[in-house]
């Protein structure tokens, strides 16, 4: 039996564990050993307890609140890095190095990396590695620099980034990068999405995989309902939730992380509110229209459902698939943080109103639901096991 290294650095969404956790249970059931190392520890989900799990090094910013640090928004993978701390001198080396030790004290036969370029710098050329998790932070590792996401120019100038990195790096011993995407290269790549989401298709030499949906997602009905699965930001939001009580439309929350003052709050305002999670079948049967701060798997899962999409977006990543919504004519988006209260409320109405978002999903989603198989973690298993055979 062989043994592996799944690690992930990078990004706040627990589906990064979720889907490591994933592919860990098919490695363990086939008898392997398996060390998780995570950005954030965590066992309140289903991990095989012969599943060693370990805490993965940390970005220096990730020990703050990013959001806090000001300067300009991102356009780039380049400036997001900035700004978790590739800028402070001697990062990437300290990182690598942690992850050097920890590949010697586990001694993995290959690695999987969710967002984690530093564990895919420190793991070439020792072990076979694979690069999984969204499309968004797996970033093709030929590019010769990160394209802008945006249209607008990197907020850091690429090659004074990379002069610097360079320099830590050979300050330790640690071979230069050759150009700054080369952080993300790895022997193979499973990005997960559809390809109308993938914010790097042009530049894709692999072909996207299923994203990770791993729940029934059900078909729409003649639900007449609005849905909205919020996070712990859109609870910030209060423009939001003025503007969904303005609409006038029959309202279901659900809201991770809310207090029981918060849920008695939004009973107030007249929505529905639902303390735990939901199926997404049973949400697809009686919406008309969802809305969400972006995740991908439930943008996906009401994609593959037939149901319009509202992203009420709040950062690069999500703002983008927003955006593809809209060009898809499936749904809307709105920044959470210029959300009018007024227009907001007309804007949902008339979506909600408009019979054409409802027949072009229905229409697309036979198209969305035949690409959810096979499952992006069932072939990152399948290629961990044949990499070391």
């Amino acid at each position: 039996m062989a043994k592996y290294l799944l690690g992930w650095e990078l990004g706040a969404n627990r589906g990064h564990l979720v889907r490591m956790a994933d592919v860990a249970r098919r490695l363990a059931a086939e008898g392997h050993e398996v060390v998780l190392a995570a950005q954030r520890l965590s066992r309140d989900f289903d991990l095989p307890p012969n599943v060693q799990l370990w805490q993965a090094p940390i970005w220096p910013r990730l020990l703050g609140n990013v959001g806090a640090l000001g300067g300009p928004m991102p356009n780039t993978m380049g400036d997001i890095l900035v700004r978790v701390g590739l800028d402070i001198p001697g990062t990437l080396p300290v990182l690598v190095e942690a992850w050097r030790r920890m590949l010697d004290a586990v001694l993995p036969d290959a690695v999987a990396a969710d967002f984690a370029p530093a564990l895919l710098c420190a793991a070439r050329g020792r072990v076979p590695t694979l690069a999984m998790g969204l499309a968004f932070d797996s970033v093709p590792g030929h590019l010769a620099e990160f394209p802008s996401l945006t249209g607008q120019p990197a907020a850091y100038g690429e090659a004074g980034v990379l002069a610097a990195v360079n320099a830590s790096m050979a300050a330790t011993g640690l071979d230069p990068l050759a150009h700054l995407p080369q952080m993300f290269a790895a022997d193979h790549a499973l990005a997960g999405t559809f390809v109308e989401l993938d914010v790097y298709a042009k530049w894709r030499r692999e072909p996207v995989v299923a994203p990770s949906v791993a729940h029934p997602v059900g078909e729409a009905a003649a639900g007449d309902e609005v849905f909205l699965y919020a996070d712990a930001a859109l609870l910030r939001t209060p423009a939001l939730w003025d503007g969904l009580a303005r609409s006038g439309l029959p309202v279901r929350v659900h809201a991770q992380g809310a207090s029981q003052a918060q849920q008695a709050e939004l009973a107030r305002l007249g929505f529905a509110v639902e303390p735990a999670p939901i199926p997404f079948a049973r949400i697809a049967e009686r919406s008309r229209v969802v809305m969400t701060y972006g995740g991908l798997g439930f943008v996906s899962s009401a994609l593959a459902a037939g149901v319009p999409v509202v992203v009420v977006h709040y950062d690069l990543e999500k703002a983008l698939t927003g955006q593809a919504i809209t060009r898809m004519q499936l749904g809307g988006h709105v920044y959470a943080g210029s959300v009018q209260p007024e227009a907001f409320a007309t804007s949902l109405r008339q979506l909600y109103q408009n019979d054409s978002f409802q027949r072009r999903a229905r229409e697309l989603a036979p198209g969305f639901r035949a690409r959810l198989s096979p499952s992006q973690e069932e072939l990152a298993a399948r290629w961990l096991v044949e990499a070391v055979r």
